[in-house]
């Protein structure tokens, strides 16, 4: 949890809130925020949550770790292919590279 004070500092910042502002915000003491900002302490996961829709962040982002994002195409990709064997899997895995090479030498307009 290391990353998660500076960065909730920073994102408090960004917004021009005061410890007293957000701690208001999310209906939590000041002295919370001041411990989860020094490392002093960490947030629940429903505290967690709050700060994250507050600030429109992903958790990942709170914990210091990647975001991962998918535009809808890359999602309906994943939900459509979940449930094919790997068999399927690679054969349209393969397909891609078929489009995409025919894409690169203009035959797929």
């Amino acid at each position: 949890m290391g990353q998660f004070a500076s960065i909730l500092k920073q994102l408090r910042l960004q917004k021009g809130l005061t410890q007293p502002q957000l701690a208001e915000r999310l209906g939590i003491s000041r002295s919370a925020i001041s411990m989860y900002e020094r490392g002093e302490r960490e947030p629940d996961t429903a505290t967690m949550e709050a700060i994250a829709a507050l600030f429109g962040v992903d958790m990942n982002y709170l914990y210091g770790m990647p975001t991962v994002t998918f535009d809808d195409f890359t999602y309906a990709l994943h939900n459509e292919s979940k449930d094919l064997t790997e068999e399927n899997k690679q054969k349209l895995l393969e397909m891609a590279r078929l489009f995409k090479l025919a894409q690169q030498h203009g035959s797929g307009n």
